[in-house]
């Protein structure tokens, strides 16, 4: 096992765990049941799985060097304007599951044989370390899991395992500015958020005047684009912190705006 990825890659499989227990017991039908969240529009629960389910076939390839970029992998899936795999749709709910599980676990079994700082040429121009993949890969999945529970009628489950998405909220900053065109200024910010074991996890300096506190599982909400701050618990203050939380996304691509908040503050 690669060193310095054991724990990260454990948490990456108790996920798949989680997210198979949601969907093994759908119907064709409730397969079919389409997603209540702006960032995917029109997506069922069975566009959730194939999207899963090829982009752990994209990471695969681009750790074996069997492709050379994201973009080349990406054409094979023939995408619509909505970022659905249409090459894929024909497959039944089942079809999908057991694709995604073939696939989860040949990426899984290829980042035990990488070394944590191996360079994978993940985003066009953003290449990043294999210990940065892995959690890039239990990020997403978790915010397409929140997409299943919304349709599902079920309240996402989040473990301290959220703290990958933490880390990438605060380690994407400059480029969330970046896509929303906003010089990324020098203004502190200090990140104090409580994770279900009841830990602090924090970054920057806790003396800055722009603050973000409140529950890891809200933020980690908010970061994934699921969720508008402004409905949430979470106390910002500073026209900083409340800029950050309005932008903050930790996947990579264009910038995406939050849901329309139901609350103004």
């Amino acid at each position: 096992m690669a060193e310095g990825m054991k724990d990260i890659i454990n948490d990456l499989v108790a996920e798949q765990v989680y997210v198979d227990g949601l969907v093994n017991h759908l119907s064709e039908e409730q397969f079919l049941k389409k997603i209540p969240a702006e960032i995917v529009k029109t997506w069922d629960i069975k566009d959730e799985i194939i999207h899963i389910a090829f982009f752990d076939y994209a990471a695969k390839k681009l750790m074996r060097g069997t492709a050379s970029d994201l973009m080349e992998i990406s054409k094979e899936a023939d995408q619509d304007d909505y970022y659905r795999a249409l090459k894929y749709r024909y497959m039944t709910g089942e079809e999908a599951l057991n694709w995604w599980r073939e696939e989860r676990t040949q990426m899984t079994a290829t980042f035990y044989d990488t070394q944590p700082k191996d360079r994978i040429p993940w985003a066009p121009g953003l290449p990043m370390s294999a210990k940065s993949l892995v959690s890039a890969r239990l990020m997403e999945l978790w915010g397409h899991s929140v997409d299943i529970c919304d349709a599902l009628g079920l309240e996402p489950v989040v473990e301290d395992r959220i703290k990958s998405t933490l880390f990438l909220s605060w380690r994407a900053r400059p480029n969330a500015y970046r896509i929303n065109h906003i010089d990324l200024p020098e203004t502190p910010i200090y990140l104090e958020l409580t994770l279900p074991s009841g830990k602090l996890w924090t970054q920057g300096d806790p003396q800055a005047a722009d603050y973000i506190r409140g529950s890891a599982k809200e933020w980690a909400l908010v970061s994934v684009r699921r969720r508008n701050w402004m409905d949430t618990d979470l106390t910002v203050v500073g026209q900083e912190a409340r800029r950050y939380a309005s932008i903050v996304q930790t996947f990579a691509g264009e910038a995406e705006e939050a849901p329309p908040a139901r609350r103004l503050r």
